[in-house]
């Protein structure tokens, strides 16, 4: 054997000018082609996290942007959205190309500031009337007979004799919260005393008629006759 020449291992076949011939194995009946020992690679079903496709969750929708038409607007209980102004809104939200829900934040943000402003002045007026009430109650001098001072103005208000006027008048005072203004009260009670009670009558002496002034002698006719004029 010559020093040159390859050892061909077992059951691997040669050419004549000795090199490697085809991948085949040699049996008894011929040949048979080798089967590669390196197994298949099999796509993963998992991501490059590891986590399984078939578990993964589908990506949330992207927010579409301004609809042909936007559905109505939900509005606070008791609260009524202009035609007008929700006409000029969804024109602005389709130029900002906002979708249903992105349209909808901004209606919610409108009501709650406009709601907020209608009640400011029904609340300062609020705010007045207690703080009326508590001036009544603390006054030195209509605060210790507050039922009295009540009971009087009633007396003075029944005292016009016309009950359709003393109900409007009263109504009034309600309406405008006047009848809790402590100078209101204070005035109105003054005038009311005036017209319910009797005031002192102060006599200005005896009547010129039949009647002579202290130290005053009377003539003998009017000794006689005293009715004399």
């Amino acid at each position: 054997m010559s020093e040159t020449q390859a050892t061909t291992p077992e059951g691997v076949a040669r050419t004549a000018t000795g090199e490697i011939a085809s991948q085949t194995q040699t049996t008894g009946t011929g040949t048979t082609p080798q089967t590669s020992t390196t197994p298949t690679e099999t796509p993963s079903l998992a991501n490059q996290s590891g986590e399984s496709l078939a578990n993964q969750k589908p990506a949330a929708d992207t927010p579409a942007g301004a609809p042909t038409e936007y559905s109505q607007f939900t509005v606070p209980d008791g609260y009524e959205l202009d035609a007008g102004v929700a006409k000029e809104a969804t024109t602005i939200f389709k130029s900002m190309n906002l979708n249903q829900a992105q349209a909808q934040q901004l209606v919610d943000f409108y009501t709650a500031k406009t709601a907020e402003s209608a009640n400011q002045p029904y609340q300062a007026w609020n705010d007045m009337q207690e703080q009326w009430v508590k001036e009544v109650k603390a006054d030195p001098v209509i605060g210790p007979k507050l039922n009295e001072v009540k009971t009087t103005i009633a007396r003075a208000i029944d005292g016009l004799n016309d009950p359709k006027l003393a109900a409007s008048f009263r109504e009034a005072m309600d309406f405008t919260g006047a009848g809790n203004n402590p100078a209101f009260i204070k005035a109105f009670y003054k005038l009311a005393q005036m017209v319910t009670e009797g005031s002192h009558v102060t006599g200005t002496g005896p009547s010129p008629q039949g009647q002579r002034r202290q130290g005053e002698t009377p003539s003998a006719a009017r000794a006689m006759y005293p009715n004399l004029p």
